[in-house]
């Protein structure tokens, strides 16, 4: 049985006294204790560009799963250049709807509801045409 692991630890000052936040997860199929069992494969996606691409398909999801991670990180150091990270349909009909930016060393793990309908797709746009690298994985159930 495999098992995916995730955790987080947020250390803080910032509300007037310290805050430590420190979970972990395990990745279970939906509705099960059972281990989430595929993965797209850790990719990279390097630019030059501020066209948006698409990072995950919705081909790649079926209407019983809904379990499904997205793991992606902007492996830059820059302060001020980011990628747009968003979700929708049709690039051409500008229905993506952006989730938020992702500035240099940022990064984020979403659950992905990967069910077969275009406008759940997973896109990203970068901020410059200075090269860009953006680190991306699924975790499918």
């Amino acid at each position: 049985m495999a098992t995916i692991n995730a955790s987080v630890t947020i250390n803080s000052d910032i509300t007037g006294g310290n805050t430590n936040i420190t979970k972990s997860m395990t990745m279970t199929k939906f509705g099960t204790s059972v281990g989430l069992e595929n993965t797209s494969g850790l990719n990279a996606k390097t630019v030059q560009s501020t066209t948006a691409f698409k990072l995950f398909d919705h081909s790649e999801g079926d209407p019983a799963k809904r379990a499904s991670k997205v793991y992606i990180r902007n492996t830059g150091s820059s302060s001020t250049d980011f990628f747009y990270i968003g979700f929708g349909e049709d690039l051409a009909a500008a229905t993506i709807e952006t989730i938020g930016r992702l500035y240099g060393g940022n990064w984020m793990l979403i659950p992905w509801d990967a069910v077969n309908a275009s406008t759940h797709d997973i896109y990203a746009k970068s901020s410059t045409v200075e090269t860009m690298t953006l680190e991306f994985m699924a975790f499918i159930d």
